[in-house]
């Protein structure tokens, strides 16, 4: 579950200049607050447990009018923060956090705390803020299992929260500008997302780099170090082979194309088998579970629009050993259209061509032209059907 905050990024006043050796002569890595917005931005967090275990005492001022309060800490590094939930039998729940950690709970900013149903259990979630010192205020996200809920039974007592907040990094090596960041203050082995190309999007293969290990993204190896909490960067003592730059697969750039054999060993050749189509490229597994999710949303995009040039090839990421168990599950699930096996770990796979790095993996592309017509983002969920029918109607619309 994931409650992503509006982003909220500038340049602090008095942003921390760290001097750092870059490919043999002085450089900079500038250092800025990331308010909020860090979530978004890494595409998941990492939960943080904090039970309801305190006694009152730990405020001094608490809100008036609580019914059955609950007591916790919210607790980062040597830094505690009291909260306090107030969950009536009836009507709906709150939620205080002691931001600036002062023991009074009436002078903080106001949280956000908003039920959801799902079934009989009712879900909380929302946002707040907590005072870091150096002037620096983060916003971080909340949330509560329904105390009730058999399935989570460990988790009755304990609010879970992540931080939203981070740090940004600015530097440039062999003339070239970069950027990378971090949730909260980065660790001593912290990876560290570098988008080279640009896209908006982070490959796991080729825009990541590890604290305390060298990489070449220009030309000269570096690494980076971690020295009470902040972030320098200088060569390495050992040379690395420059890595190559992810593909680009936004839309409107070309797919890249590839001669494989299908499950019924049949060749085929993408995306040039699909003239007069548009074609969705799917990496998917039996053992994925969105994988499995997305089934129905695409067997109804099939169904409804394969007569009219709609077809889907299938890439299994099934390991090499589970060729039966991935045909007798096209069986089982009466999905028709072509398929691939490509298994996991092969040095030529078709997931490596294609960066692949999490499933499931989607493109739609033209037939003719060979160009990206959508990802991920339009080719998942309910909406599906209603953008392949648009992608069609566009493509078979007559030339001004």
């Amino acid at each position: 579950m994931t409650h992503p905050a509006p982003s909220s990024i500038g340049w602090l006043p008095g942003a921390v200049v760290l001097l750092a050796a870059c490919a043999g002569a002085a450089g900079e890595v500038e250092q800025r607050f990331l308010a909020e917005g860090v979530t978004r931005r890494i595409g998941g967090y990492r939960p943080i447990r904090a039970p309801m275990d305190q006694e009152a005492g730990i405020v001094k001022v608490a809100p008036e009018g609580l019914v059955r309060p609950a007591y916790g800490l919210l607790t980062l590094g040597e830094s505690s923060w009291a909260f306090v939930i107030d969950q009536p039998e009836e009507g709906p729940g709150r939620l205080w956090v002691d931001t600036n950690a002062d023991g009074d709970l009436t002078n903080d900013p106001a949280t956000t705390w908003e039920p959801k149903q799902q079934g009989d259990s009712t879900t909380y979630s929302g946002t707040a803020t907590i005072n870091l010192g150096d002037g620096n205020v983060g916003s971080i996200g909340v949330y509560r299992f329904d105390p009730n809920d058999p399935r989570r039974a460990q988790l009755a007592n304990v609010l879970l929260w992540y931080v939203d907040f981070g740090h940004e990094y600015a530097f440039e090596i062999d003339g070239e500008k970069l950027t990378t960041f971090t949730a909260g203050t980065p660790d001593a082995e912290a990876t560290l997302p570098i988008d080279r190309n640009g896209d908006g999007d982070i490959s796991r293969n080729y825009e990541v780099a590890t604290i305390g290990k060298p990489f070449n993204f220009t030309g000269s190896t570096m690494v980076f170090s971690l020295a009470d909490g902040r972030l320098t960067l200088a060569p390495a003592a050992e040379e690395l082979p420059r890595r190559p730059l992810p593909p680009d697969l936004r839309i409107g750039q070309p797919a890249l194309a590839f001669s494989a054999t299908d499950l019924d060993g049949d060749s085929i050749e993408f995306p040039g088998r699909y003239a007069g189509k548009i074609v969705m490229l799917d990496f998917w597994a039996t053992w994925c579970g969105p994988c499995i999710a997305e089934i129905p949303n695409v067997k109804r995009a099939y169904d409804d629009w394969h007569d009219a040039g709609f077809e889907i090839l299938g890439v299994s990421l099934d390991g090499d050993d589970d060729e039966e168990k991935v045909r007798q599950f096209l069986v089982d699930r009466e999905l028709p259209w072509k398929q691939i096996h490509d298994g996991r770990g092969r040095p030529a796979s078709l997931a490596q061509q294609y960066d692949v790095s999490g499933i499931p993996f989607v493109l739609l592309v033209d037939g003719d032209s060979g160009k990206i017509l959508g990802t991920s983002r339009e080719l998942r969920g309910p909406k599906l059907t209603a953008f392949i029918g648009e992608t069609l109607k566009a493509k078979q619309a007559p030339a001004p």
